[in-house]
């Protein structure tokens, strides 16, 4: 009888076991029991994950001996594309140590190899047998699928943080920085993204590095909002069909313009944003430039954003740019050819904002900036995605910019400002500047007139150089004049996260998968207190060696006499 129960038994535990894996292969489910949720993929990325069916490979070069904390990174990275497989099987992905090579021409050779196809490499410093040692890696991946491959760099570079900050960054971007590099593989239809022209904006050349990387996932054209295409049956000129071609684009960037806009301009701009285009705003509000102090120790800074006619459309908006320059003892350098000194000029910004936008970058490379004020704008949110640090100033313009500033810097005492705004981006739904003004005529008739927008974003920044690449001037090893990446000085040898700053904004206005909101998640990573550490160290050794082996004795003794007792009875 108890046998049978016992067949029984076991038969229905089959049974059970056979039902639930069978209910499981018919709905795919995943537990996440961390706190923060920290292996749970968006909605976004599993979206993206389904799109493709064909084989997908990753190739990371993460493998090797590496220290406490890049072992950490290899250890996120490997599960968190274990996790993207769970969802597809189709992406395969295997860890590749670059340096293993049998010859150390085969490994230069590599090593060019994955920076021409951008990967970034990292010099990393190695204490190992009471010596130290600096190891070449690059800490990031290649992605292939189809004849197409794109690089996804897994380290955040972040300006005045320490190492252990960095990873955390970089492990709480892994997500985003994988997902946005197979949607560039996998996306077939690109919004259009145009650089405005027609008011002495910055060429071609000068935005190169920018539009090559926005070409990843997007289309990128120039806009002469100034030339106008002659109609096909009448051969006259239509202000309709310039607005039609202007609203073809998703989003217009308008990088540093020198020369005003006229009431055309800004009735054409002001609708555009009305019917839903995007617009980045990268102003000057004063004239001021390094080329002015080649041939002389000092010059005359003049306002300029006045002479742009642009006050009353952004005022309109919800944002004033003001004719005054930013000076802040957090600076980028300037080499003089014997050291690297500060340029109260050149704020280096260090993201502090929590916005998907800003968060976890390098540090911001701005050069004359002039401040922004937020002014009332119904419907309008505004939110401040660069400040300056806590010890800067504002002067009026016009103003004198000295090369004794570099070598002398003004005492601290005058740097009592904190926190002006320098980037803002506004979010809602517009009110049309024309909306109670005289507006263009075509054929004698005044054109139809949006008078509110639908939602939408603007984004304004007080400096029209952020977007400016340099040309090569100082590597022999690249033709003269050749865009270099976008935010980096080859004079100081320094990379600063320009480039990261605008994608993100792009990305954030145009990619309606909402990709770019898996940045503003935020992981804890429960890291030791190195000081308590070295401190507590070998009290901590005695407890975990000695409490396990003194319990291990107490049970048995307490056993010895237990048994003892039992059986003397």
């Amino acid at each position: 009888m108890k046998k049978r129960r016992d067949i029984v038994r076991f038969l229905l535990f089959i049974g059970i076991v056979f039902l639930i894996n069978f209910i499981g292969s018919l709905k795919f489910f995943r537990l996440d029991l961390t706190a923060e949720k920290r292996y749970s993929l968006s909605d976004a990325t599993i979206q993206l994950l389904e799109s493709f069916d064909d084989v997908m490979l990753v190739k990371v070069y993460l493998d090797g001996d590496f220290p406490a904390g890049f072992q950490r990174l290899q250890l996120e990275t490997r599960q968190m594309l274990d996790e993207f497989r769970a969802y597809n099987p189709n992406l395969q992905y295997s860890f590749i140590d670059p340096a293993e090579n049998a010859s150390e021409e085969e490994t230069n050779e590599v090593f060019q190899q994955l920076q021409f196809k951008g990967l970034k490499p990292y010099q990393l410093s190695m204490n190992k047998d009471g010596g130290s040692s600096v190891k070449t890696i690059f800490p990031g991946a290649l992605v292939s699928y189809g004849d197409n491959e794109a690089p996804a760099l897994l380290l955040q570079g972040q300006l005045g943080t320490s190492p252990e900050q960095q990873i955390n960054s970089s492990i709480e971007n892994l997500e985003f920085s994988l997902a946005n590099t197979i949607r560039a593989l996998t996306q077939s239809d690109k919004p259009l993204v145009g650089f405005l022209q027609g008011h002495d904006e910055l060429g071609p050349r000068e935005v190169a590095d920018f539009a090559r990387e926005l070409s990843n996932n997007y289309q990128v054209n120039l806009f002469n909002i100034r030339e106008f295409k002659s109609d096909s049956t009448n051969e006259q000129l239509s202000i309709a069909g310039q607005q039609r071609r202007l609203n073809r684009f998703d989003a217009m960037v308008i990088a540093k313009p020198r020369k005003a806009f006229n009431d055309l301009d800004k009735y054409l701009l002001d609708q555009y944003v009305m019917n839903g285009g995007r617009t980045i705003w990268l102003l000057d509000g004063i004239e001021a430039s390094m080329d002015s102090l080649s041939e002389k120790s000092q010059f005359m800074s003049l306002p300029l954003f006045d002479r742009l006619q642009l006050n009353d459309l952004l005022f309109k908006y919800g944002v004033r740019v003001n004719t005054d320059i930013v000076g802040d003892m957090v600076a980028a350098g300037v080499n003089d050819q014997r050291q690297i000194r500060p340029w109260i000029y050149f704020p280096m910004v260090m993201p502090q904002s929590k916005h998907p936008v800003a968060k976890d970058l390098n540090a911001i490379w701005l050069q004359f900036a002039s401040s922004l004020d937020t002014v009332i704008a119904e419907g309008v949110k505004k939110t401040i995605l660069l400040r300056s640090s806590p010890y800067s100033v504002r002067r009026a313009s016009p103003a004198i910019i000295s090369l004794a500033d570099l070598y002398q810097p003004p005492p601290r005492e005058r740097f009592r400002e904190s926190g002006i705004p320098l980037a803002i981006l506004l979010e809602g739904k517009f009110q049309s500047l024309y909306q109670n003004r005289v507006r263009p005529k075509e054929g004698g008739e005044p054109l139809k007139l949006k008078a509110e927008s639908v939602e939408n974003q603007i984004l304004v920044v007080g400096d029209g150089d952020i977007i400016r690449n340099q040309m090569n001037v100082v590597n022999s090893d690249m033709p003269k004049g050749a865009p270099l990446p976008l935010g980096y000085d080859q004079y100081t040898g320094t990379q600063y996260g320009n480039k990261d700053f605008l994608v993100n904004a792009i990305d954030y206005m145009l990619d309606d998968s909402g990709l770019i909101d898996i940045r503003s998640r935020e992981l804890k990573i429960r890291l030791l207190d190195l000081n308590r550490v070295k401190k507590q160290r070998l009290s901590w050794q005695l407890v975990n060696t000695l409490i396990p082996a003194l319990s291990i004795i107490l049970m048995g003794i307490l056993n010895y006499y237990w048994r003892r007792r039992k059986y003397l009875k």
